[in-house]
């Protein structure tokens, strides 16, 4: 191989390394809050090789950069969402959207757009969600269809693929108390986009169904909650439940009676819990609807003239957040959305009926932290829980917490739903950006002005 063909072969590869390098920046930026720890620490790991490879001198070994850049790249479609692989049609999306509202200098110090990428803050702004049909009831008419398709919702109704009871598969594990289930994993893998394009490409995610002795593969977005509708579908009961951990303790009445039933049974395909819902072929046995999370725009200019109140939702950059830190220690790069709990000096506590307690009075604003007090059920508010995990910066408030001077602690209104200061700690006063201002997508009760 001639010099200027090994010097050419160098260059692109160097190019494809820093390429892979900027996106897990922004696998990270959008996607922190919603990885596990295992996921971030190996993104980080293999990243840091790549980069521990260019950097090497007097030159790169160039089968062991290409080995990190594929190492590296396997890691990123696993975890990447619709972030990566990189789309065309994302790429137009963002283009449009912008040069449409904002040029790029409003952007970065008037209005800054956000799409809430989980259901944290739910039901003030919204992630994705469903809407859950039972299987055979009707499906909307093609009007509605269609405009719910231009509000970036779908339809989704799985047939039977054969005749036999509706069986979910499940995983199984042992524990102190003996063996317990959870749902069967998921999948994932990249799409094709919009209409095999590959336009608005980005991961999907893979569940399975049993029907008899068939399995039936189920294909949803990546992060859509599949799970809550196999809760609404098959186990009506339940799903009208109104703990405050909410699905999770909606699933754990599943599976205990389950257990006092025998609805666990064993199968050629592992554990697989029983529906006592039977179908034959060409049978709906799924039927709902996908709706888009809230895009939003957020305000960056009131905060410079005035501070964060208590009760304010407000957007905040993560990377002074020690909590948020990676394994390495190497600091969070997210946006998130919460709500102002407590202000500086304020004095908060959660109480054993998930009251919020702010000075020693239960709080009576804003409206959904009086709904979340109210445990206003039908509504969508559960109260509040004093713990969201056991973190070395975890805040519980299970006892009185004063919030400290130049800081703000942050709560989601879906408190079983949200990981927020009382997991990571509290949000320097440094790192507030704004307040949401508009609700700009989808068209519904809550576009307008944001809450």
């Amino acid at each position: 191989m001639g010099f200027l063909e090994d010097y050419g072969r160098r260059r692109r590869q160097r190019k494809t390394a820093k390429a892979l390098l900027k996106m897990v920046r922004r696998i990270v930026l959008y996607r922190g809050d919603v990885l596990t720890e295992a996921q971030l620490r190996r993104l980080d790991g293999d990243a840091a090789r790549l980069r521990e490879e260019i950097a090497r001198r007097p030159h790169p070994d160039f089968q062991a950069t290409e080995s990190a850049i594929m190492e590296l790249h396997r890691t990123m479609v696993g975890v990447g969402g619709r972030i990566y692989p990189v789309s065309a049609g994302t790429d137009l999306v963002d283009m449009v959207v912008m040069a449409a509202i904002v040029a790029g200098g409003i952007r970065s110090f008037v209005f800054q757009p956000f799409k809430i990428p989980t259901n944290s803050m739910w039901p003030t702004y919204h992630g994705m969600t469903s809407e859950v049909r039972l299987p055979g009831e009707p499906v909307p008419d093609p009007a509605t269809r269609l405009f719910n398709f231009l509000q970036w919702t779908s339809t989704v109704v799985i047939p039977a693929e054969s005749d036999g009871e509706v069986f979910i598969p499940l995983t199984s594990y042992r524990t102190p108390a003996g063996v317990e289930y959870a749902i069967g994993s998921k999948g994932s893998h990249p799409n094709s986009g919009l209409l095999g394009t590959g336009l608005f490409g980005g991961r999907d995610d893979t569940y399975q169904l049993l029907v008899g002795d068939r399995l039936h593969q189920v294909v949803v977005p990546g992060d859509f909650g599949f799970e809550a509708v196999l809760l609404r579908t098959y186990f009506p009961r339940e799903a009208a439940l109104t703990p405050r951990r909410q699905d999770q303790d909606r699933w754990q009445a599943v599976f205990e009676r389950a257990s006092r039933e025998g609805l666990v049974v064993s199968g050629p395909h592992g554990p697989a819990l029983r529906t006592g819902v039977r179908v034959r072929k060409g049978d709906p046995i799924l039927n709902f609807d996908i709706l888009t999370g809230d895009f939003l725009f957020v305000d960056r200019i009131s905060y410079h003239f005035r501070n964060p109140v208590r009760g304010d939702t407000f957007v905040f950059q993560t990377g002074g957040i020690p909590g948020l830190a990676d394994g390495l220690g190497r600091p969070s790069q997210s946006y998130y959305v919460k709500r102002i709990a407590g202000a500086p000096g304020d004095r908060i506590k959660v109480d054993a009926k998930g009251r919020l307690h702010v000075n020693g009075v239960v709080a009576t604003t804003p409206e959904p932290v009086a709904l979340n007090n109210r445990r206003e059920t039908k509504q969508g508010y559960f109260g509040f829980l004093p713990s969201c995990g056991g973190y070395q910066y975890a805040i519980p408030l299970d006892r009185e917490h004063t919030v400290s001077r130049g800081a703000y602690f942050a709560l989601g209104d879906n408190s079983s739903n949200s990981f927020d200061s009382r997991g990571w700690g509290e949000v320097p006063a440094r790192d507030v950006v704004g307040p949401p201002l508009i609700i700009l997508h989808p068209i519904s009760p809550r576009w307008g002005l944001a809450k």
